[in-house]
Order: structure tokens, then C-alpha cells, then sequence
């Protein structure tokens, strides 16, 4: 053995020491190396797997981004209105419907309370009551602000997937429409009942008018030569006109027969009943002015000219009641082509009617007056669904009346009824009756 290998083998010398040290440096530095490639074969797969979730995480969002719009899209186009609230009460989710229902800005709303948009008094019936109180709300009607539409409101809490509560949801349905067709159903009721005894009793009643009155023509006749007692017998003559002219009414209520369809030139017949309006005004002594704003042209309808003339007369006479001798009244009349139709409006600055009053005002006998049969307008009502139109009232007490109506320019063919539900829900909420074939004078006049 050489001094050179004695010196390295010796781990105690200096040089073995070295020796040692370098060895154990590369057999650190290896296995360094090899855990350094593991490492990065580790971060490799890492980012692998990361850049799969980064796409996992994108897809997913992508999905919900989707699915997101999409609710959204669904929420802003159903027919219903939703409110959302928090737990505080403020507004998070205020749908478009529920904007238009409450003529709201959608953007305005959001974040406010609920009570500020939807108003104090509507807090018991909707989504406050139910985060105060805790019961969910089901089938409760109320009235929106702004537009004051009729809606049926239903309420529900919001969980998360905890199931803790965070919010509640609102929903609400307009139901205005379906309101005014149960009170004009409700309405038919009444006119039906009502008709059935009205039409037996003016037979009845009738039948010895017609025998008082020939007596009494007679007996006028005998009386030639005494002026005095034929002017008596005048009166009942009067009287007996008077009790069949109601009776001839009851009866146009209460019969179910055809209009006489015929071309009628509504602005001309507009016009004849304002200068028909202003003699009887002028005959009594009245300081009543009143107008009519006409279009250029004519207006041709198809309709049953003695029952659109009774339409004008009785809503024109009903003006002048309320007006107690002095004030105004004013007719329009419109175009409303695209629609198929003519508007009408009757307007007058007279005593005005009280709210409760202006659903009863078509019921046959209902009148606020000490005078008349409260006819008059059951009898408008009546040749207005005839004409297959429809009419709106409205009035504030003290400032005066409205009456609004509208008439199509030409009938409805039997094939649109058959295939127009709405024409078939009118058709059963308004029989159509028909004008007797008996048209005196007196009758439709009220």
C-alpha cells in the first residue's frame, strides 16, 4: 500500500476527511438532484391538475353564468310580479311585471325598503308580514299603488343550503279583469232575476192599461162639450202612457231577440241629439252649455239606430240632472280605427257620484233621485251590449262625471265569436237581447 492510499483510507486524516466530505456532498447533491426531479414531475402535475380545475372552474361558471341569465330572462318574463326581500326588508329582486303593476322603475326600487316602494298600508298583506310574523301568505287580495290594480298575493321564505332564512319572496297576479267579469256575472244574475218578475208583471199590468186607456179615450170623446173634465181624462190618458212606456222598458230589458242593424252616421246623429238637448235646456229655463268636439268626417257604423239615438239621449238628460240646472256638458267623439271601434264620451262638471254608487248605477230601479225610475241607464247599459261595446263610468264627487264609451264600427261575425274566447266570455256575460218589434215613441225613454 502506497502513503497516498494510506493517507486516504485514514478517515481521520485531513485528506480522508476531505474525501469524505466530497463524497458525501455528491451523494447529497443526487439525491437532491433526484428529489428536485420529483419536485418538479410534482408542480408539473400540480399544474396539470390546477389547469383542469382553472377549466373545470371556467366551464362551471360559464353553466352558471347560463343558467343565471336565464332565470333571470324567465323571471322578467313571466305574467306574475315578484318582490324579493332580505331579512332587513329591503328589496333585492323587483321583476318587471311587478314594475308595471306598480308603475315603479325597477332600478329605483332595488335596495329601498319595502314599505317606501309598496307603501305602508300594504305591509300587512304581502312580503313584510310574513318576515315579521313568520306565517306564508296564500290567496290574500290587496291593492297595488300607482296603478291600483287588484292582485291575489302569495308569499314563501327563502333558505340557503343551510336551510337558515334569508329572505322572502313575494308573488302576485293580477286578477282586475277577472274581478270586473264576476261583477258584470254578478251583475247578469241580478238583471236575470229581476227580469223574470219585471217581464210577468209588465204582461200583467199591460193587458188592463190597454182597457183603462181605450175607456178613457172613449170617455174624452163623450166629454166634448166639457173642456174641463176632458182635461182630467188627459191626465190618466197620460198616466196610462207613462205606466207602459216603464212597462215597454222592463220588457226591452228583459227579451231576448236581434238588433236591427243598419248604417248609421253616428257624428249626424250626435249632432241632432245636442240640438235635441239644447231646446228641451232652453224650454226649461236652464244655464246649461253644451258642446260637441267632432271629427272632419263621418262616422258610418253598423248598429240599431232608435237604441244608439236612446244611448245619447238618456246619458245627455242624465248630465243635465246632475248638473241642477247650471253647468256643462261636452260630447266626443273618436276614431279608434285599428281597433274596429268608435269612442263616445259624455263629460259633465255636475254634483259628480259617490264611489260606492258607481257599480250600482246600470242596475235596473237603482237612482239617487227622488224622481224617476232609475231605468235610465240600465236601459244605456242594455243597447250598449247589444252593440257589443262596452261602457266605463268615471266620477268624483263635487267635480263631476265621465261616461266613457266604446262601440265597434261594424259586428262581430259568428267565426271571430267561435274562435275569440274573449267574444265568448262577453257573449255569456252579456246575452244579447233583442229591441221589440213594438217601437213607439215612448219606449226606450227614460
Amino acid at each position: 500500500m502506497s502513503e497516498l492510499e494510506k493517507i486516504h483510507g485514514d478517515p481521520n486524516s485531513e485528506i480522508g476527511t476531505l474525501v469524505n466530505a466530497f463524497r458525501y456532498f455528491n451523494e447529497a447533491a443526487s439525491s437532491l438532484n433526484v428529489a428536485y426531479r420529483r419536485l418538479e414531475d410534482r408542480i408539473e402535475l400540480l399544474n396539470r391538475q390546477i389547469e383542469e380545475k382553472d377549466r373545470e372552474l371556467y366551464s362551471r361558471l360559464r353553466e352558471l353564468d347560463r343558467v343565471t341569465r336565464y332565470l333571470s330572462s324567465l323571471l322578467e318574463s313571466i305574467s306574475s310580479g315578484v318582490i324579493a326581500v332580505d331579512m332587513d326588508g329591503n328589496i333585492t329582486i323587483f321583476n318587471r311585471t311587478a314594475a308595471e303593476m306598480t308603475n315603479v322603475v325597477a332600478e329605483t326600487a332595488i335596495g329601498k325598503p319595502y314599505s317606501e316602494v309598496m307603501g305602508e298600508e300594504n305591509q300587512d298583506l304581502g312580503a313584510i308580514y310574513t318576515l315579521l310574523n313568520g306565517p306564508e301568505l296564500r290567496s290574500v287580495e290587496k291593492r297595488l299603488p300607482g296603478s291600483g290594480c287588484q292582485v291575489e298575493v302569495g308569499t314563501t321564505w327563502v333558505v340557503d343550503s343551510l336551510g337558515e332564512r334569508v329572505g322572502v319572496v313575494e308573488v302576485f297576479e293580477d286578477i282586475t279583469t277577472l274581478r270586473r267579469l264576476q261583477e258584470r256575472y254578478e251583475h247578469q244574475k241580478v238583471l236575470s232575476a229581476m227580469g223574470e218578475m219585471a217581464s210577468a208583471v209588465a204582461h200583467e199590468v199591460r193587458n188592463p192599461l190597454a182597457g183603462i186607456g181605450g175607456f178613457a179615450a172613449l170617455l174624452k170623446e163623450d166629454l166634448s162639450d166639457d173642456p174641463s173634465k176632458q182635461r182630467l181624462v188627459s191626465k190618466i190618458l197620460q198616466g196610462v202612457n207613462d205606466l207602459d212606456r216603464v212597462a215597454g222598458n222592463l220588457l226591452f230589458l228583459t227579451r231576448r231577440n236581434e238588433v236591427r242593424r243598419e248604417n248609421v252616421d253616428l257624428k249626424a246623429l250626435l249632432e241632432d241629439t245636442v240640438q235635441l238637448l239644447e231646446a228641451e235646456v232652453h224650454g226649461k229655463g236652464l244655464d246649461v252649455n253644451i258642446t260637441a268636439h267632432l271629427p272632419q268626417e263621418n262616422i258610418d257604423i253598423s248598429g240599431d239606430k232608435e237604441l244608439l239615438k236612446m244611448i245619447l239621449t238618456n246619458l245627455g238628460r242624465n248630465s243635465i240632472q246632475a248638473l241642477n240646472g247650471k253647468g256643462s256638458i261636452t260630447f266626443r267623439l273618436n276614431w279608434m280605427l285599428l281597433a274596429n271601434r268608435v269612442q263616445l264620451e259624455v263629460v259633465d262638471d255636475g254634483c259628480g257620484i259617490e264611489l260606492e254608487n258607481i257599480s250600482k248605477l246600470f242596475n235596473p230601479f237603482f237612482t239617487t233621485r227622488t224622481e224617476g225610475t232609475g231605468l235610465g241607464l240600465a236601459l244605456v247599459k242594455k243597447a250598449i251590449d247589444l252593440h257589443k261595446g262596452h261602457i266605463d263610468v268615471v266620477s268624483k264627487p263635487g267635480e263631476g262625471t265621465k261616461f266613457e264609451i266604446q262601440l265597434p264600427i261594424k259586428p262581430f261575425t259568428p267565426a271571430l265569436q267561435e274562435t275569440d274566447k274573449k267574444d265568448e266570455i262577453q257573449e255569456i256575460l252579456s246575452e244579447p237581447v233583442t229591441v221589440n218589434d213594438r217601437r213607439d215613441s215612448s219606449l226606450l225613454s227614460e
